[in-house]
């Protein structure tokens, strides 16, 4: 997301770069200098210059006055499908390391759902009634951020079994495997609730019974978010630990 600072500079520059800005402006100074440099009828090139400079003026500030908040959404715009383009290639790059790190296909499987799921969402925002609008924004920011952990989850099991494969006894490997299990079984269970809750959102009418419902499904959202950075931090934990095991001799990791 640009700050307000960058957002300015390239709404200022956009502008400024605009065909209407540039072209009289460029043709008052190629009238000045020319007329210079033949020394014919200076002042007319003077004044064509001068003329250019104050047309591309006037044009850039009613172009900034008139048309400034048009030109920034569409900065804006540009920047976010960027940025989600960006995004895309990260997880397509994460689905390709998911699939070739092991035989277990139920990682990329997760990711594959889950992006599925937040498209869902994602187009049930655009078809959905303007009733309950501000609650159900919360609850697709809640199930953005779940999306986050997840994939970090996801990121945590090929981590996970990476460190797994370097390890020399069984004592040392079972208690990394058995973590990347459980993350797996987690993401499972938040792609579940997931689930339920665009189905939730989709069977929504208006009135107070809906109200109650989203705040409900928003409170679980929540509790679901609490659970997952507890465990993202339990694991990163876990990584560095075994990290500084896995360097030992095989006789040492078992103790």
């Amino acid at each position: 997301m640009l700050d307000d600072a960058t957002l300015r500079k390239k709404v200022f520059w956009r502008l400024l770069g605009s065909p209407g800005t540039v072209f009289p402006f460029m043709l008052g100074m190629t009238a000045m200098t020319a007329s210079w440099a033949l020394d014919w009828m200076p002042g007319i090139g003077i004044f064509t210059g001068l003329a250019g400079v104050l047309v591309a003026a006037g044009t850039f500030c009613t172009r900034l006055f008139l048309s400034g908040d048009k030109v920034a959404r569409q900065v804006l715009q540009e920047a976010d499908q960027s940025s989600q383009q960006a995004r895309q290639q990260a997880l397509d790059a994460l689905d390709r390391q998911l699939t070739t790190s092991d035989n277990d296909p139920r990682p990329e499987t997760a990711l594959r759902d889950l992006r599925a799921l937040v498209k869902a969402f994602d187009d049930n925002a655009l078809t959905a009634s303007r009733t309950n609008i501000g609650q159900s924004i919360e609850i697709q920011s809640r199930v953005g951020l779940l999306f986050d952990q997840c994939v970090e989850s996801l990121q945590q099991t090929e981590r996970l079994w990476q460190v797994s494969r370097q390890l020399h006894t069984p004592a040392a490997r079972q208690p990394i495997l058995n973590q990347r299990e459980k993350l797996i079984e987690d993401v499972q269970g938040t792609i579940k609730q997931i689930s339920d809750t665009l189905v939730a959102l989709q069977r929504l009418g208006a009135g107070k019974h809906s109200n109650a419902e989203l705040s409900r499904l928003r409170d679980e959202l929540d509790q679901s978010l609490a659970v997952a950075k507890a465990v993202e931090e339990r694991v990163n934990t876990l990584v560095n630990e075994t990290a500084l095991i896995s360097e030992l001799p095989p006789r040492q990791q078992q103790t």
